[in-house]
C-alpha cells in the first residue's frame, strides 16, 4: 500500500529505517537480560543478511529483490523465535 500511495522511493527508505529499528529491537532481550550472548550472536547474524537484503532494495527496488527480502522476512521471524526457545532451554 505505502509505494502507491507516498512512491517508491520513500518506500525504500521506510523499509531501511525500520530495518535498523528492528534490529535494536531483536537485540533487546540480551540487553534487559532476558536471553545470553548466543541469542545476540545469532539474532545479529540473521539480522545483518536482513540488512543486506533491505540495502539492495533500497538500493534497487526490483520485484525480485523486494520478493527475496519479504521471503526472508518471514523465515527470520521464525528463525527469532526458534532463537529465543533454543536460548531459553539450553543457556
Amino acid at each position: 500500500m505505502l509505494p502507491v500511495t507516498h512512491g517508491v522511493k520513500v518506500t525504500q527508505k521506510q523499509i531501511l529505517f525500520y530495518t535498523f529499528l528492528m534490529l535494536f529491537v531483536v537485540a533487546l532481550p540480551y540487553l534487559i537480560g532476558f536471553s545470553s550472548i548466543y541469542y545476540l550472536a545469532g539474532s545479529t547474524i540473521l539480522g545483518l543478511y536482513f540488512l543486506k537484503l533491505a540495502f539492495t532494495v533500497f538500493k534497487n527496488a526490483e520485484e525480485k529483490n523486494c520478493k527475496k527480502l519479504f521471503g526472508y522476512s518471514i523465515l527470520y521471524l521464525f528463525l527469532i523465535f526458534v532463537l529465543i526457545v533454543i536460548d531459553t532451554l539450553y543457556a
